[in-house]
């Protein structure tokens, strides 16, 4: 079957961006940057030397604080607390799903790690804990907790810092500054934000601006420019400063001056939401970074507004000349040396009838298709300028909320989050619906080919597979790590279907699903199946997974 054959040919890799830093630490002769990621480790010169995913024990690659106790170095990520050796082993801990971790204060590692645990069987379950005191916790949703007392107070923003000061406590949010004493709640000045917190000189706090301030706690003004904008974190390794931010990555000072640290030409972002590739080379949409795409040396080029209309992008299509980008706001063409961005509403040449294009489809019979809400667009293949070959108009009456869409060859499909999907067969219209032939009416993904073949997936109610003349709903199955279907992809003989849970194969001539290995992230939003390759689009990052199909498998 093709998913032991995916299994058993399994050759992984991950691919992630590190530029997102939430904290840094000093540990094993390395200093440690704790990003959205996974962990990137630097000697104490600068120089990148390791990178740790899931490939290597994270449960995720999105790491939330650091915390060295004894010869151990512990990182609370968002699927639970790790520990690593001197050797870059790692162990889970606990569960716990926190964004901070408690100071160690001169524990070893089996006490700090024993504590971890007594705190997570203690703590309430819900809330995502983002700071810690002896008698305090602070959570992501703004909310100061006293769990002896049974007390709360709600502040503005994520709570970052809580520090206990005799009967006073400093509360630090990614908004402001606040005392909570005996009067109460009362704010401080700030710099310009998101703020961060660090400690500086003498263990003193400070206050870090989004413009690179960096203030004493409750002080008016400070020190303007005085790190990299969107500091997150800092950190002093052998008299050298170091500074972690929030979308540039790693610094560390030289001189006068701060050098990045952190390895450029990385992926564009790591919330991956298109795939496709483009005169050989893999290219990757994101969920608010934009587009980009791999170069010969391994490197990413990225693309972002205002070359692009927007930086959701929704789809990629490729004509093997022009490259189409469908974002949120329009579209962005890439003739080969320029972008040209395109809406409805303002340039359109193509005649777009709404703001977002949904999707672009290169292989299909009238040209390259560009999908909104209110029909397609046709477009000349690799027309230069884009040339408009005709319109086509979505069913009068049909659906206000088109969601998704899919075609090659004379099919094309168009998905909608409450009226199921209609398929355009070069003729007409026809229409396909829950109760007959699919799961649910709200689809959120679909996979269409030339022979007639679709796969569905529906919000949260399962997938159905139409082999060219009949469906077969799926709403529940063994290997089905979620009915949160996200993202579908065509097989022979089946299909992948990417869930909020994880990816599946589905064998359509045993109507089996199995559950596919671990990847980036277990929220995989898209799919690209090329021969012997199959690329997952996740939350977290790339993953690639190279496999071959068995030759007797059926194309059904």
């Amino acid at each position: 079957m093709l998913l032991s054959t995916l299994t058993a040919a399994l050759l992984s890799a991950t691919v992630t961006n590190t530029e997102t830093v939430h904290d840094l630490a000093s540990y094993n002769g390395h200093v440690v940057a704790c990003t959205e990621g996974g962990l990137e480790l630097f000697t104490s010169a600068g120089r990148p030397v390791r990178k740790l995913t899931v490939e290597d024990g994270l449960p995720s690659h999105f790491c939330r604080a650091l915390e060295v106790a004894g010869d151990r170095l512990f990182a609370a990520t968002d699927e639970g607390v790790v520990v690593m050796d001197d050797r870059w082993r790692v162990e889970p801990v606990v569960e716990a799903k926190w964004y901070a971790l408690p100071a160690a204060e001169g524990m070893n590692a089996e006490v700090y790690r024993a504590a971890l645990g007594w705190l997570s069987e203690r703590l309430l379950a819900g809330p995502t804990y983002t700071a810690f005191t002896e008698r305090y916790l602070g959570t992501a949703d703004g909310r100061v907790m006293a769990p002896a007392s049974g007390r709360m107070w709600t502040v503005p923003g994520q709570v970052l810092l809580l520090e206990e000061e005799g009967d006073s406590l400093r509360v630090g949010t990614t908004e402001g500054t606040f005392t909570l004493g005996p009067d109460g709640l009362v704010s401080l000045p700030v710099p310009v934000g998101p703020l961060a917190y660090a400690t500086g000189p003498g263990s003193e706090t400070r206050v870090l601006g989004a413009e690179g301030e960096s203030r004493r706690w409750g002080a008016s003004s400070g020190e303007p420019r005085a790190l990299p904008a969107g500091a997150t974190s800092t950190l002093e390794e052998k008299g050298v400063a170091w500074v972690g931010t929030r979308d540039q990555g790693v610094f560390r000072r030289q001189d006068k001056e701060w050098k990045r640290v952190t390895p450029s030409g990385q992926l564009c972002g790591n919330h991956i939401t298109a795939l496709t590739r483009h005169q050989g080379q893999r290219v990757v949409g994101t969920f608010d970074k934009g587009v980009c795409w791999e170069l010969p040396d391994g490197r990413w080029r990225t693309f972002r507004a205002p070359n692009l209309p927007s930086n959701h992008v929704l789809g990629l299509a490729s004509d093997g000349k022009n490259l189409y980008v469908a974002t949120m706001y329009g579209l962005g063409l890439y003739d080969g040396k320029s972008w040209t961005p395109m809406a409805y509403g303002g340039r359109n040449p193509v005649a777009l009838g709404k703001l977002s294009v949904l999707a672009a489809m290169a292989d299909t019979e009238d040209g390259v298709a560009l999908v909104d809400g209110r029909g397609v667009s046709f477009v000349k293949r690799a027309s230069q300028p884009l040339e408009l070959a005709k319109r086509l108009q979505l069913p009068e009456g049909w659906s206000s909320h088109v969601s998704v869409a899919d075609g090659t060859g004379r099919y094309l499909w168009v998905a909608s989050e409450d009226r199921g999907l209609v398929r355009w067969d070069g003729t007409q219209w026809n229409r396909f619906h829950d109760g007959k032939n699919l799961t649910d009416n709200w689809v959120t993904a679909l996979s269409a080919d030339g022979e007639g073949r679709a796969v569905v997936g529906s919000c949260q109610d399962g997938f159905s597979y139409f082999d060219g003349e009949r469906w077969t709903r799926v709403r529940d199955a063994a290997g089905l790590p979620s009915r949160y279907v996200v993202s579908t992809a065509l097989v022979p003989g089946g299909a992948l279907v990417g869930t909020l849970r994880g990816a599946a194969h589905y064998d359509a001539a045993s109507g089996t699903v199995r559950a596919l290995p671990r990847l980036a992230d277990p929220r995989v939003h898209s799919l690209l199946v090329e021969e012997d390759t199959a690329l997952f689009g996740t939350e977290g990052g790339l993953s690639q997974h190279a496999w071959s199909a068995p030759a007797t498998v059926s194309q059904r």
